[in-house]
């Protein structure tokens, strides 16, 4: 049996959308995908590629016949508008296409890890099929924002309870689909929450491989067996990628949401699809280079940056060691970095550029083993609540915890992390400094100065300071950063 497939790609999202075709193509063996393409040129694009068991199709023949839809769509943006036309664009492919016995929609950031026949086999005769979001305990209060159901897959048979669904779907979405919580409404999930009463015949996957994500993945148990994935016993075949960002090929926001990846989801999970982008980046790039622009993950909050050649390419045996710097401290910077040039064999600096001028100049110089960080990746609203009430040594100070913490999160083969202030040098080999830290999680390097600036400035420095990738020193780092936040600054108390 034919497995009937359909979703809208539009120019940010069609890397992911190639990726969630090669999926089809690689496990299942009868299948036909209808995309909806949001813009011309991704139609042009797609033509080029030729690809087999597709039907592409433009959106404007769908605005066509729909002209409410289409009078709406200067007061939605492109992410809004393609959540607003999903009824449309479903209706119109049972209209236009009577083979069509069933049609599932796909979000474009979804991707199948195994064979979907598990899903055709659970939905049954059930004439509407659903995944849950699978918000349980302390997280229970996000259905009431966000919905009780990942809309990202839904499936619909071809009957009339489906069909008066996907109607009332469709009004509803044309009437209010905004991406911003307001009177019980969010994007088109809040919509969905009552099906279970409102519409006969709705049935609910109890399969959590079923369009799993990161939030699912953390919750419960991921296990690997033969190449293949579980949760809970369940084998892991549809995975949505939400919240996923590419910037350059080599740096990415792994989820821009709140949930946080352990090491084995990130090396089973994420590092497949990356590989995936950066292939699908290269195809598309010879077929029109100027398609894409790789460009760098500054001025926005990343929330899970991760670094693919941090990773992947060796630098766990290297030294690794953060510095914040600005516009006016930029060439002691420079200076600490010629200094591990000259004292280190192996190692990576990671540098932390607190205005616009200081990251452009260093990501012009094209330093070797140098990664650059924006400040504004790591503001998130804690952050900036005290920013304004700090000056700016005493802000320093402040991002000291929070930078190691969002350097040593996603990145598993970082073993540690040496904080080092700008100011400071090496004068002879980096070995020397670290001969002394074994197995302890933290390292901190004794103040060698009298008693009594002991009891006013503290025993240990914090310029140069060390933690592993482990338990033990996340919960030093936490307690720090919360603790520098409530308070950092220059007065004696």
């Amino acid at each position: 049996m034919t497995h009937y497939y359909c979703s809208t790609y539009s120019k940010d999202y069609i890397y992911k959308g190639l990726i969630l075709y090669n999926s089809l193509q690689k496990y299942d063996k009868d299948f036909h995908f209808f995309i909806i393409c949001a813009q011309d040129e991704v139609k042009y694009l797609l033509e080029k590629m030729q690809l087999s068991n597709v039907t592409l199709i433009s959106m404007k023949d769908v605005e066509n016949e729909d002209l409410e839809l289409a009078n709406i769509k200067n007061t939605r943006n492109d992410k809004e508008y393609i959540w607003t036309s999903k009824g449309s664009i479903l209706l119109y492919l049972l209209n236009h296409f009577s083979e069509l016995d069933h049609i599932i929609w796909l979000d474009g950031d979804t991707a199948f890890l195994s064979d979907p026949q598990p899903i055709f086999d659970e939905w049954g005769n059930y004439s509407v099929f659903l995944t849950e979001e699978q918000y349980k305990g302390e997280y229970e209060w996000l259905s009431k924002i966000y919905g009780v159901y990942n809309t990202g897959f839904m499936g619909f048979k071809r009957d009339q309870n489906a069909l008066r669904c996907l109607q009332w779907f469709r009004e509803k979405l044309i009437d209010w689909c905004f991406d911003k919580p307001e009177e019980g409404r969010w994007s088109d999930q809040m919509y969905v929450n009552d099906w279970l009463t409102r519409f006969d015949n709705v049935g609910i996957a109890a399969n959590l491989g079923i369009n799993a994500n990161l939030y699912i993945s953390t919750q419960n148990k991921v296990t690997k067996e033969d190449d293949n994935l579980y949760i809970n016993g369940d084998k892991l075949i549809l995975f949505h990628y939400y919240g996923f960002k590419y910037f350059n090929g080599n740096e990415f926001d792994l989820c821009a949401h709140g949930h946080f990846p352990t090491n084995q989801i990130i090396q089973w999970i994420f590092v497949p699809y990356i590989k995936a982008c950066n292939e699908v980046m290269d195809i598309i790039s010879n077929i029109d280079k100027d398609f894409y622009y790789k460009h760098t993950p500054s001025g926005r909050l990343i929330k899970n940056y991760f670094n693919l050649a941090s990773n992947i390419d060796g630098y766990e045996d290297k030294y690794n060691f953060c510095i914040i710097v600005s516009e006016k401290d930029l060439s002691e910077g420079l200076e600490f970095y010629n200094s591990l040039r000259m004292n280190a064999n192996q190692f990576c600096l990671w540098i932390c550029c607190l205005d616009d001028t200081t990251y452009n100049t260093l990501a012009n110089m094209e330093l070797e083993n140098v990664v650059l960080i924006d400040i504004k990746n790591i503001e998130d609203q804690e952050l900036l609540n005290v920013k304004n009430t700090l000056n700016a040594s005493e802000y320093c100070r402040t991002l000291k915890a929070p930078l190691i913490i969002y350097i040593l999160k996603n990145n598993y083969n970082i073993r540690y992390m040496i904080y080092v202030d700008s100011n400071a040098r090496f004068n002879s080999k980096v070995t020397n400094a670290f001969s002394k830290w074994k197995e302890n999680p933290v390292f901190i390097w004794k103040n060698e100065i009298d008693q009594d600036t002991h009891q006013e400035y503290g025993v240990n420095l914090r310029s140069l300071i060390g933690f592993k990738r482990e338990k033990d020193a996340f919960n030093f780092l936490w307690m720090w950063r919360e603790k520098s936040i409530k308070r950092c600054n220059d007065k004696f108390k």
